[in-house]
This record gives structure tokens, C-alpha cells and sequence, in this order.
């Protein structure tokens, strides 16, 4: 996933919890368990670690479903270091059609190996757009013929997709981690306000 729309749907997820958190009030949020914290940190990063994972930039394009055969192997790069992505690209020419170039996030078996890819038979969905920083994205693939036969892998390129477990794991996250931060200082303000009501009674 290209790294800058990763970082800008992180900072999405924080602002949202930034804009939930605060104006929450310290006595509100003093009432809240450090294990509800905890949970929400945690469970935050295992959202946006799977939309990560199971991902790529969300696309309206035309997907196209096709079955033929690999060629010519090379690994491409994206950006410098230290925010160099790598990705492959192939050639691909579906039965009874014209090849095309594809490229994809997922992590095939043997991808090292330029030899695997002559001629070996592949299921294939990609996006027609080679507008996109990984250009016609094979986000499903499936091998169907040579070593590595049956193997089968995807990512989510739809609108409303697992690509919102990135924002949304952020601001989980950023909630458990300012809910643990200022839970002293929560806890303080509250008991400031009881001890008020306390000897205005």
C-alpha cells in the first residue's frame, strides 16, 4: 500500500479520536476503566494492522477476471529509502487476449525466482488503471498450474473495504493510548470536582 495514503489515513484515525477524546472532559473520561483503555489500544492495532495487511488503496475501476499465463518477472521499486516500497510486475497473457503488464502487492511463492513465471498459469483479478502507483494491481491471484499449484491470495481494493480498519484502528488506538496518558490527571480533576460538591453541600 502506497505509504503516503497509509500515513494520511493514521492521521485521519487520530484526528478522529483527537476530536472525541478531549472534549470528553476529565471527569467523563475518569469514569471510563484503565481496562476499557487497554482493550481499545489493543484491538486498535489489531484493526489496523489486518487492514494493512489485507488491503490496498480502495479503486472504482473495472476489475477484470482472467486466466492465462506469466512471463517475465521483475521486482519494482516505489519511493527512496526509508520509504522504498517493493512490489512485483509481470507480464500476463490471458487466454485468447493480448498481454498485458501486471503489477501487485501480494507476495508470491518463490517471487525471487524469475523462472517461475515462464509460462506458468495463473487465475488472475486486476484493476484496469494505470493511473495508479501500482499500475493494473492484480489483487487477486491464484496459481493454477507448475509449483505452488492451488496457492491463492487477494487484497481488498473495494470503496468500503478493510482499508477502513486503518483510520479506524488509529483512533481506537489513539483513544487507549490518551485514555492510559491522562488517567491520573483525569482521576485528579474528578476528584477536585467531588471534593467541591462535597463542601459546597
Amino acid at each position: 500500500m502506497d505509504r503516503d495514503l497509509y500515513e494520511l489515513w493514521l492521521f485521519l484515525g487520530i484526528a478522529v479520536a483527537l476530536a472525541v477524546f478531549f472534549p470528553l472532559g476529565a471527569k467523563r473520561r475518569a469514569c471510563v476503566s484503565p481496562l476499557v483503555w487497554w482493550v481499545c489500544m489493543i484491538l486498535g492495532g489489531v484493526a489496523c494492522i489486518y487492514g494493512l495487511t489485507h488491503a490496498t488503496a480502495p479503486s472504482f475501476a473495472t476489475r477484470i477476471t482472467a486466466i492465462g499465463r506469466t512471463y517475465d518477472y521483475v521486482e519494482r521499486t516505489h519511493g527512496t529509502w526509508p520509504y522504498k516500497e517493493t512490489y512485483q510486475g509481470f507480464r500476463f497473457v490471458p487466454d485468447g487476449g493480448e498481454s498485458v503488464n501486471i503489477e501487485t502487492e501480494i507476495i508470491l511463492p518463490g517471487w525471487g525466482d524469475p523462472a517461475i513465471f515462464d509460462g506458468r498459469r495463473f487465475r488472475i483479478v486486476y484493476l484496469q488503471d494505470s493511473t495508479r502507483i501500482v499500475k493494473n494491481e492484480a489483487i487477486d491471484i491464484e496459481i493454477l498450474s507448475g509449483k505452488d499449484a492451488g496457492y491463492h491470495d487477494s487484497r481488498d481494493a473495494r470503496p468500503l473495504g478493510a482499508w477502513l480498519g486503518i483510520p479506524a484502528g488509529a483512533a481506537f488506538s489513539a483513544s487507549g493510548l490518551f485514555g492510559l496518558k491522562y488517567r491520573k490527571d483525569d482521576a485528579s480533576a474528578r476528584d477536585r470536582i467531588t471534593d467541591v460538591g462535597q463542601f459546597a453541600t
